[in-house]
């Protein structure tokens, strides 16, 4: 199973959580947090996640479980 994460390189811009579909992704002190039950990894929005072609510092990355 796949799940969005984002890691210590966030510099809290905002970026993702003005593109994200489902509102998956929350502020939380000190780099935002991805809600795993909300995101849907934009399937039907995109071919690859938005938030990651949106993040200047490559902060959001694919985690396999």
């Amino acid at each position: 199973m796949e799940s969005l994460y984002i890691n210590h390189l966030c510099i809290a811009c905002d970026a993702c959580r003005e593109v994200c579909p489902t509102s998956a992704i929350s502020v939380q002190e000190p780099i935002y947090h991805i809600e795993s039950n909300l995101c849907i990894m934009c399937n039907g929005y995109s071919s690859q996640p938005l938030c990651i072609e949106v993040c200047p510092v490559d902060a959001i990355i694919i985690k396999n479980y």
